[in-house]
């Protein structure tokens, strides 16, 4: 990717994680979606505005994980400030953990799953470009979010925290937040470029990069989300229950 620069990483990225402390305030369920950008935003768009789409994608990865960690952490040492204050964490938990224990869910059907998919992208695109990537960066935290409020119920629940704090990061999952992390860098471009469509060649080849990630994201889900709630299930044990 063109335009690498040798900026250090911004020094408000690392309070990433312990954003989720805001889960116990109240109002936190939006708060925390809301604010979450701020540790990266300024480094971010710094980066996209000098065509550093790789350290644009390499903050957008780390302020992610850092995110997931914080909200599994909240999870295993406040549960009930975690219960309450992660945005969706609750319904989205029980509709997962009835996944894993019955293997009957919309992540076993392209045909309930997809048009979800596709409309999380559509609307990712949207509030990107139309917010220079900061709408777009409150949409994946609301995301990374629930799916980590998940992950960490899993992992208390299956009594192997470390181990089920990977496995319930399911791969297409993992494949999607990258993708979307890339299509974040490119459509942020435009509004702060103030260039309608900024786009050149190498623009093009990673837009398409990003798309072939979310094709793989939905291949290897309708593929393997069978047999990986199997593997789930059998880690688990009997302590994952609907």
């Amino acid at each position: 990717m063109r335009g690498s620069t040798s900026r250090s990483t911004s020094w408000l990225l690392p309070i990433t994680l312990f954003l989720p402390l805001l889960a116990a305030v109240p109002g936190g369920r939006w708060a925390l979606p809301l604010i979450a950008p701020l540790t990266l935003w300024l480094a971010f768009r710094e980066r996209v505005r000098a065509e550093d789409y790789s350290g644009a994608c390499a903050l957008g990865l780390a302020w992610a994980a850092l995110l997931s960690a914080g909200v599994i952490l909240l999870v295993f040492y406040a549960p009930e400030a975690a219960r309450g204050g992660i945005l969706h964490g609750e319904d989205y938990r029980r509709e997962m953990f009835g996944w894993v224990a019955t293997g009957v869910a919309p992540e076993n059907d392209p045909r309930a799953f997809l048009p979800v998919h596709l409309l999380h992208l559509a609307l990712f695109v949207v509030l990107t470009w139309a917010s220079g990537g900061y709408l777009g960066l409150v949409m994946g935290a609301a995301l990374v979010g629930y799916m980590s409020y998940f992950v960490g119920s899993y992992a208390v629940a299956s009594g192997h925290p470390l181990l089920g704090s990977f496995a319930a990061w399911v791969p297409w999952s993992v494949v999607r937040v990258a993708a979307f992390v890339l299509l974040g860098a490119i459509f942020a471009r435009p509004l702060l470029a103030r260039r309608f469509w900024p786009f050149e060649r190498a623009e093009i080849r990673l837009l398409l990069l990003a798309l072939a990630g979310i094709l793989t994201d939905l291949v290897i889900k309708t593929c393997c989300a069978p047999g990986y709630g199997l593997f789930l299930r059998r880690l688990a044990g009997p302590g994952v229950a609907p």
